[in-house]
């Protein structure tokens, strides 16, 4: 997770410390941390429902009937509790397709939150491959990405890298902009590079966005 500096003495000290271990100052972990892992646990359990999803696709080969008047959402749901602060923490995540192979990859899309005291949905990425690391700061390693939603301007960035660099968190301002471009949109397609400096491209198609946003904010009592 990275190491950041004690602002009492500047030593030095990980991100994940409650207290300095040199002059004992007390610190509280945000709403990053918790959240990070959040997404990890999100992008394992993507790859799980990669391999359900094969079943209903063989349903569909085989002739039965799986038409719907409403298109089945794109987000998987999930809740997770700190067994410490007991603060639930809510993140839905969507799986990204490979854009060149168009072929499902272990990686995705995330929305994400808690009840705690920080009230906004926040957005993240993992990736199938490490990200190139752009930079460093106090929270750790940075990398850039792109974002293009349906046909708007890209979102250019920098943010935050986790997980030997598979995940990249958006700050509050960055998922800020981000997330309400999501409500109706009907795919996103995120760029980044891997560490071998080539360029890759996934891409998600979204449906009942608006819904997974909406049960995002009654779960973490964020208003409207």
């Amino acid at each position: 997770m990275g190491i950041k500096y004690c602002k009492a003495c500047k030593k030095p000290m990980k991100a994940t410390d409650t207290h300095c271990k040199t002059c004992g100052a007390e610190y509280k972990n945000g709403i990053a941390v918790p959240l990070i892992i959040l997404v990890v646990i999100i992008a394992i359990g993507g790859a799980i429902y990669a391999l359900s999803s094969n079943d209903d696709a063989d349903k569909e080969i085989h002739g039965q009937d799986t038409k719907t008047s409403v298109p089945p959402s794109s987000w998987e749901y999930m809740t997770m509790s700190d067994p410490v602060s007991n603060v639930a923490s809510h993140a839905a995540f969507a799986e990204f397709i490979n854009f060149d192979t168009r072929k499902p990859i272990e990686a995705g899309f995330t929305l994400m939150c808690n009840s705690g005291k920080d009230k906004i949905i926040m957005a993240g990425m993992s990736s199938e491959h490490p990200i190139k690391t752009d930079s460093f700061n106090s929270d750790g390693p940075m990398g850039r990405y792109t974002i293009k939603v349906d046909e708007l301007e890209p979102v250019h960035g920098v943010a935050r890298l986790a997980s030997h660099n598979t995940v990249i968190v958006l700050s509050d301002m960055q998922s800020g902009e981000i997330v309400p471009q999501l409500a109706n949109a009907k795919r996103v397609i995120v760029q980044v590079s891997n560490t071998s400096d080539r360029l890759v491209n996934y891409e998600v198609s979204l449906s009942g966005t608006q819904d997974i946003i909406n049960k995002l904010k009654s779960g973490c009592k964020i208003a409207n």
